[in-house]
């Protein structure tokens, strides 16, 4: 993706996110006007074939797209949607395109049969939601589920119970699809993006913020903190493209993994630095930083947890006999583009 074609992206994405539409849809506002704008921009289908209609761009190119609604704060669930509709035209569903915004997850098993979605980020704002389940995927009406608000975004985002595998309105093989690994790359993504705008507003508060007649940003403790905040969230960012660097639509297991255990030990930090720089100010409704940060809690809550990822990067470096270095050369270095 070229930076043309990127910064139409981000520049309609600026002006339809602002401060005050995070906050209402935080609040339980509509966001239909809000995702008409966004599919009326094209990029929803990037993933999808050239002939089928689409932009063909692979996961490795998405990822400056999945970024830039991370750093706009966007809570709708766009890489999600972009992925979904490209498996979806993949398995001959490409009619459903335009159908909203789609969230993506792997669905467990609840009692009596149910399917369950725990802590989907952006399940309250999707109209459906692409569920992996027994070697399928299930295209399911989030209407037709009863739903528990998340923690961090009660009306943004919610765990999902359908009590039927019955309510899917498309269902077709998964194949080497893994809705975990996609959720991992996509989410760390989106968790670069919004840890490079906390670092934007905690070093601008810290070039404006005087004490004792000088920017705080000023006070070796302070360069101190922005320092170690701006190595994470570059960090993080690192990781995330290595997590997206797939030369179709499908990351790696490993490298979607580790991209999003980097990106959740970062966000501890980038969130304890933010909110300690801004004071009392940050975590006033007024603010738009709380909106980021809780943000950042909330994916690293959604699966697969930092837990999940360290676990299967251990199993992954156990399972063979050449070593650490070895297993980092060979496992975990993205694949060459062809």
């Amino acid at each position: 993706m070229n930076d043309t074609l990127l910064d139409d992206f981000e520049r309609p994405l600026r002006e339809l996110c602002t401060d005050d539409s995070l906050r209402a849809i935080e609040a339980g506002a509509s966001t239909d006007a809000l995702w008409h704008a966004i599919d009326a921009l094209g990029y929803t289908d990037a993933l999808v074939p050239e002939e089928q209609g689409g932009a063909g761009l692979s996961l490795r190119e998405l990822f400056a797209l999945v970024f830039a609604t991370g750093k706009a704060g966007l809570g709708l669930p766009f890489g999600e949607t972009a992925v979904a509709r490209a498996l979806l035209a993949a398995a001959g569903h490409g009619e459903r395109h335009g159908a909203g915004p789609i969230a993506i997850a792997p669905g467990i098993p609840g009692d009596a049969g149910a399917i369950v979605c725990r802590d989907v980020p952006g399940g309250a704002l999707a109209q459906q939601v692409l569920v992996s389940w027994q070697g399928e995927w299930l295209l399911l009406p989030r209407e037709r589920a009863a739903a528990t608000p998340g923690a961090w975004r009660p009306q943004a985002s919610a765990t999902l119970q359908w009590h039927t595998p019955d309510l899917a309105v498309a269902r077709f093989d998964a194949g080497a699809a893994d809705a975990v690994a996609l959720c991992n790359a996509l989410h760390a993504a989106g968790m670069a993006g919004a840890m490079a705008r906390v670092l934007e507003l905690v070093t601008d508060y810290a070039r404006d913020r005087k004490q004792f007649g000088r920017p705080i940003a000023q006070f070796q403790a302070v360069q101190q903190e922005l320092s170690v905040l701006a190595e994470q969230a570059h960090s993080a960012t690192l990781a995330a493209r290595l997590g997206c660097s797939a030369v179709g639509m499908r990351p790696d297991p490993l490298l979607a993994a580790t991209a999003k255990l980097r990106a959740c030990e970062a966000a501890r930090s980038v969130c304890a630095i933010a909110h300690a720089v801004f004071g009392a100010i940050g975590i006033t409704e007024e603010h738009v930083l709380g909106l980021y940060t809780r943000r950042l809690h909330e994916w690293r809550a959604a699966p697969g947890t930092e837990t999940q990822c360290a676990r299967l990067l251990g199993q992954a470096l156990l399972a063979q006999p050449d070593g650490l270095f070895d297993f980092v050369r060979l496992r975990l270095s993205a694949p060459a583009l062809a």
